[in-house]
Parts: structure tokens; sequence; C-alpha cells
């Protein structure tokens, strides 16, 4: 269907389409006798050669440059003069022309001025209403698809806000500032950048297409730090890097969900060693993510293969890579032997 579709929105294949129309209903208009078919045939054939100049100097020329543009003095007269030079051209073809085409033929126009110039402002008038038609529909379905795309783009933002500004994390780490600060550890004034660095990122830069890897680097870096001092010994994290970080770009806050979804899912309960390692490969024109977390024991009895994140989601990231990175990643997400693990590979 979407094939078809496509070929029928093909400019050579409508104006095929409209010829042959117009050839079936000349041909009906000139053949009186079924013995003379071929000589109308052909007769309609040269009929058009002056309908062919005057549809095309109105969708090509005309309306394009004047009409659209609202200058409808110089249509009008462009519009005049395309019929006598129409006339003209059919006065050509059936003198000379018709002669040099088909010598074994005799070609007379019959057709009086005005009968001539009713035929050529018929088929002008159509071919402008079937233009001016077909440009309203083509702008009505882009500015449908427009419309969409501001609704869509609209509902990302509301969600990934949603996302990002996740009050439990926020207030957990608000009650880490505070619990520190009553032991009036040093780590306060980190703790305190790091999160503003995160919020900042977050509601700001997280805005735009595409960033520099390195700043969504820095942003896991600081979300890990917090993680990190949020259960203290109670997880082993590690976060590794092989290749340089150099002007590598990427599409915001594509790998946190991940992140999110391991202390999410590895930190339920009373978990102990738990630990979740991350890996980056880096090269100048693709990424490889590969990330894997260990589970509490209910976990591991769980048949879940996919456990949903808060915020956007795995199925989001999914949906998100599709449009983003249509045809240019790969990603493997499974759950065995008490770890669950998500591979990601994409070209960027």
């Amino acid at each position: 269907m979407k094939i078809s579709a496509k070929l029928l929105r093909h400019p050579w294949l409508q104006h095929g389409c409209f010829w042959l129309l117009s050839t079936y209903v000349l041909l009906r208009i000139f053949n009186k006798d079924p013995d003379y078919f071929t000589t109308d045939l052909i007769y309609t054939f040269l009929f058009q050669f002056a309908l062919w100049f005057v549809v095309y100097a109105q969708l090509l020329v005309l309306i394009p440059r004047f009409f659209k543009s609202g200058r409808y003095v110089p249509y009008g007269l462009g519009f005049l003069l395309s019929l006598f030079i129409g006339v003209g051209i059919h006065w050509l073809t059936f003198t000379y022309l018709a002669d040099w085409l088909f010598p074994g033929y005799f070609f007379i126009s019959y057709y009086k001025l005005s009968e001539l110039l009713q035929f050529m402002l018929v088929f002008a008038v159509t071919a402008t209403l079937l233009h001016l038609s077909k440009s309203w529909f083509e702008l009505r379905r882009k500015e449908k698809q427009i419309h969409q795309l501001e609704r869509e783009k609209l509902d990302a933002e509301l969600q990934a806000l949603r996302a990002q500004l996740d009050p439990h994390f926020l207030f957990n780490s608000l009650n880490n500032v505070y619990s520190l600060a009553l032991d009036k550890d040093e780590k306060v004034p980190a703790y305190l950048l790091r999160l503003s660095d995160n919020l900042r990122y977050m509601l700001y830069e997280s805005r735009e297409v595409q960033v520099p890897f390195a700043k969504e680097l820095e942003y896991m870096e600081n979300y890990l730090f917090l993680q990190q001092l949020k259960f203290g010994e109670k997880v082993h994290i590690d976060l590794q890097l092989n290749g340089e970080v150099k002007e590598q770009q990427v599409a915001p806050l594509l790998f946190i969900p991940f992140i999110e979804n391991s202390f999410k899912h590895g930190m339920k309960g009373k978990t102990k060693n738990a630990a979740v390692l991350i890996r980056f490969e880096l090269a100048p024109d693709s990424i490889r993510f590969h990330i894997r977390n260990t589970l509490p024991q209910q976990q591991i009895e769980e048949t879940t293969l996919l456990p949903t994140s808060g915020g956007i989601g795995l199925e989001n990231v999914k949906k998100r890579l599709a449009l983003l990175y249509p045809g240019r990643h790969e990603l493997k997400i499974s759950k065995e032997a008490g770890y669950f693990e998500v591979k990601l590979w994409m070209s960027i």
C-alpha cells in the first residue's frame, strides 16, 4: 500500500495519467468513423502539441513565478500570451510538422480560432485547478505532519522532564546531603556541585538534538558519584573507557536509563556485594556501550526478562534509538546467571 501511494504521488505518473485521459477524451470527440481511427489518433496526438505548451507554461512558469506570489496582472498577461503562442504552435504543427512526421497522411486543422482558444482555455484552467488542488492537499499534509511533530516533541519534552526530575532521586540526594552536613563531612561541597551540574544538564543542555559525548559522560560520572555516596560499600561501581573522547556527538540522556535501571533493580531489598559494571568502547564514528549489574535473589528467581525502569523506561529507549539511529544501532538485553546485561552498539 505504501509503495502504491508513493507511486501515485510521483509527478511523472500523474502527468502521464492526465495526458492519457486527455487523449481518450479528444479521440472520442475527433473520431466519428471507426475506419479512420488511426488517422484520428495521429491527429489527436498532433493536436495536443499546442495544449502541452499552454499547460506547461501554466505549471512551470506562470503559476510558480506570478500566481503564487500574488502578481496577478503579469500572470493574466502571460496567460493570454501563452494562448496566442499556442495558436501559433497549432498552426505550425498542421502546416509543416505534420507532413514531416507523418508523410503518408494528410492533415488540416478544421477548427476556428475561437474553438481552438476554447480547447486551450479548458485545458489550461483544468491543469491549473488540478495543480492548485494538489498544492493545497500537500500543504495540508505538511501542516498535519508539522503539527504531529510539534505535539510529539512537546510530549517528549514533558516525558523527559518527568523522567529527569525524579522526585525520589532528588529527595534522596538532598537527604544524603543533609546527613553528610550533620556529620560535617568534607564531601558536602563536592556532592552539591555534582548534583547542581546534573540538574543544569538535565534542564538546559539535554534539550539539544545532539550533545558532545564528553558532556554525557560527565553527567553519567556525576550520577555514579551520587549513587556511590548513597549506597556506600553496598555496591561496587566500575566505569571503564576504551578509546579517546574526542568530538563524538550523541543524543542526550541515551545511556542513563540503562544505568538508572541497573540501580533500581539491582539494589532492591537487602542487597550485599552488588556490582554495576559499565564499559564504553569509543571510536570516531561509533560507540559500544556495555552495562552489567548483579541482581538480588528475588530478581533472579523472577521469570520477567526485562524489568522496566523508572522514567522513560527501556521500551521508550528502544523507540528513541529506532527514531534517532535507524539501521545504525544494535541493542541486546539479557538476564542470566544472576546478572542483568545490556549491550548497545551505535554508529554516530
